[in-house]
């Protein structure tokens, strides 16, 4: 019998035309507005031509956003990698302290971390002769938002690597040889997919360079389609942003297809633990410069600036409206992208056919796509007469979140399917020749902590997501990040970090929610 991890050929029982319309809705809904986008600025009458992208001004918006991505990845492996190997390697002092917290940064969006520095502009000028509102100070507070990525993707790698070849190592050459010829060598793939992530994130990022005021290619896209009102100037500016993400993507997922990374020996015995002696003070303290920067001093600056209590309870007045409006759009989208993610996963993982490979690679289309990008393909798509009723009703916001969280969740029920055997799915039909049975009672329950998973990260994408919605939002609504955006450029400085403070409480009150949730779904399993 085959294990879990085999790449196994399996055809569905499942109907052609549910396959065929969950295709299509993926199409219509992902696909198209990011189609548009990559070939409006070569069609009609005033189509570009390529020359184009090569005068001075797309160079100088080309090098600020690689000099962004670049400094900002290399940064978080710097960071990232020593902190991972601390964590799962180690005798850190308050190590478990520090595996629950590092990933908070990731649950706080990056418009608030580039707001909190913005806050502390005069203190760096003056201590440190930096200007936050610079592109150094982008790369800055951007790694504080995406160096987790490399942390716990490094992690990942780290603890799928077989114990028999550290201990051997250990043995005959000591811990830091193994560490360099060893773990770091065999954990390389996941560094670089963490990097990955990190680069794609800060290039398409929109929210921080804008605050930040570094003119890269999200905010000139944003300037020539919400200002200027030159949509094809705009499309013009999103084909090379996107034609340089989708072939790291593309590239990643080349890299990743020839290689093992799940080694069924590993996660047997103990863990190898390095004693630190005399350095464990030097690290414990590396860790708490890297939490007090990423959290605990955004926190702090938000509380004070927000002031007293009066002012909590007048901002949850006056936007409880905007609040609720979030939290049910966010909840809507993820179980949209939740519904269709599964599908999608399922027909990918579960169905003999060259077009899987097609469907596949369009999954990993949306990951490449910047948000402002993705909202203006949508206006384009939707804002039309006969079908303009999705463009001025909540509906187009929820397009919007599945567009923008399909990618991720789309790859985590794809690895969780890959766990199952298909042979549980044989034997179910066995017993009934109804595919929603066989895939309800067996394929959904085994599946329920990577839905939980996938749900829960298309919900945190959508409830601080800024860059679509600013585009797509319907005329007299606002979502929390929008409301913030707003405040933020008319100067109310004290609603604007209680606003904050209450979507990160919102944010880490769901994560903990949700990880009662997932443990039990793990217990489930076990038992």
């Amino acid at each position: 019998m085959p294990g879990p991890f085999c790449k196994i050929n399996y055809t569905l029982n499942t109907p052609r035309f549910f396959n065929l319309g969950i295709i299509l809705l993926f199409i219509i809904i992902v696909i198209l507005p990011i189609l548009f986008m990559m070939l409006a600025p070569f069609w009609g009458q005033n189509a570009y031509h390529l020359g184009t992208l090569f005068d001075e001004r797309h160079f100088g918006l080309a090098k600020n956003s690689l000099e962004l991505a670049v400094g900002t990845t290399c940064l978080s492996l710097v960071i990232g990698i020593p902190l991972a190997f601390l964590l799962s390697r180690t005798n850190l002092w308050a190590k478990n302290l520090f595996k629950t917290l590092y990933l908070i940064p990731i649950l706080i969006p990056p418009y608030i971390h580039a707001i909190v520095w913005s806050h502390l502009d005069s203190w760096i000028s003056q201590f440190l002769s930096l200007d936050i509102h610079s592109l150094y100070g982008a790369i800055f507070v951007l790694t504080l938002a995406y160096f987790p990525f490399v942390t716990l993707m490094t992690i990942s790698g780290i603890k799928s690597i077989d114990r028999n070849l550290e201990e051997a190592s250990l043995i005959h050459h000591g811990p830091w040889k193994t560490l360099r010829g060893i773990t770091l060598p065999l954990a390389l793939p996941h560094i670089l997919s963490g990097a990955l992530f990190v680069f794609i994130f800060s290039i398409i990022d929109f929210g921080v360079p804008d605050i930040l005021r570094v003119n890269v290619y999200p905010v000139e896209i944003f300037i020539q389609f919400g200002a200027l009102y030159d949509e094809r100037a705009a499309a013009m500016l999103s084909f090379p942003l996107i034609t340089i993400t989708l072939i790291l993507v593309m590239l990643q997922k080349w890299y990743m297809g020839g290689r093992s990374y799940v080694n069924l020996t590993a996660g047997s015995g103990k863990d190898i633990t390095y004693h630190l002696g005399i350095i464990n003070p030097l690290a414990f303290t590396f860790c708490l410069i890297v939490f007090s920067l990423s959290v605990l001093i955004p926190v702090v600056v938000l509380v004070k600036k927000a002031g007293s209590l009066s002012n909590y309870i007048r901002v949850l007045n006056t936007s409880i409206d905007q609040i609720t409006y979030s939290l049910i759009l966010a909840v809507l989208g993820g179980l949209l992208a939740l519904f269709l993610g599964f599908f999608m996963s399922y027909i990918i993982e579960r169905t003999k056919s060259k077009v899987v490979i097609c469907l596949e690679l369009a999954s990993l289309i949306p990951f490449a796509i910047p948000a402002i990008t993705l909202g203006i393909g949508l206006i384009k798509v939707w804002n039309r007469p006969t079908i303009d009723f999705v463009f001025r009703c909540p509906l187009i916001i929820i397009l919007g979140y599945i567009a923008h969280s399909i990618s991720f969740t789309i790859r985590i029920i794809c690895s969780g399917i890959k766990q199952i055997n298909p042979h549980l799915e044989e034997a179910g039909f066995l017993g009934t020749s109804s595919w929603t049975k066989v895939v309800g009672k067996i394929v959904m329950a085994l599946l329920t902590p990577s839905l939980l998973v996938g749900f829960f990260i298309a919900f945190i994408l959508s409830l601080g997501e800024l860059g679509t919605t600013l585009l797509v939002i319907p005329p007299g609504r606002e979502t929390i990040p929008i409301k913030i955006y707003n405040l933020m450029h008319y100067g109310a400085d004290q609603m604007v970090a209680a606003l904050c403070l209450i979507l990160v409480g919102i944010t880490l009150a769901f994560s903990a929610i949700f990880l009662g949730f997932y443990k039990r779904a793990k217990m489930f399993l076990r038992c």
